[in-house]
């Protein structure tokens, strides 16, 4: 690690907010005003597909978090990322690391991400038959924080070359389409006798 850069613990730059499911007895708990996430919506680093909103009141019950903040599983599948463009609610499968000053917030989604942040996850895990890290040992996951100029250039490359493998996969998909294509030719004309009408 570079010697601009510190090694900290979530807790000492950021607020850590566990998720809360409102009471479903209470119909006047859910709406359609504040989207509730739960752990299947948040897939390849994005809140997608939230089913279920909560009204004003139900949002006063749950755990409401400001746009840009970091969602992490802590329970059951865990290591699932996603940063939130919209103030959402949460349920407690859920921990969210919220934005602060100092800190680029994508600089804190990528670095979620990151195997190491993972592993120091998977390693803060109860041994129970689900696997759960509970919001005090989630805000000793060690976080490396470097200047705030230089997490802006991190962010920046890291874009770029996903931006590249991304079109990279888009350039694979359509050759393996024209390859179905060229093999579907193949076959047809061989059972045409196009194939073997020069033997």
């Amino acid at each position: 690690m570079r010697e601009d850069w510190e090694k900290v613990e979530l807790k000492d730059i950021f607020e850590i907010v566990t998720g809360n499911t409102p009471s479903k007895k209470d119909s006047s708990n859910y709406g359609d005003e504040i989207p509730f996430v739960k752990p299947p919506n948040l897939w390849n680093g994005t809140v997608t597909g939230t089913q279920e909103f909560l009204t004003e009141k139900g949002a006063t019950k749950s755990r409401v978090i400001p746009a840009f903040s970091t969602l992490v599983t802590c329970i059951g599948n865990l290591g699932r990322v996603g940063i939130n463009k919209e103030i959402v609610a949460f349920n407690q499968q859920i921990n969210a690391i919220k934005p602060c000053t100092n800190v680029n917030s994508y600089f804190t989604f990528y670095q979620a991400q990151n195997p190491n942040f993972r592993l120091q996850l998977e390693k803060k895990a109860s041994a129970t038959t689900v696997a759960i890290v509970n919001k005090g040992n989630f805000e000793t996951i060690k976080y490396n924080l470097a200047p705030l100029s230089i997490q802006r250039a991190i962010v920046s490359k890291i874009e770029a070359l996903f931006s590249d493998l991304d079109n990279g996969i888009a350039d694979l998909k359509k050759a393996q389409e024209q390859l179905k294509i060229y093999r579907q030719a193949v076959l047809k004309k061989a059972f045409e006798g196009e194939l073997t009408k020069d033997w």
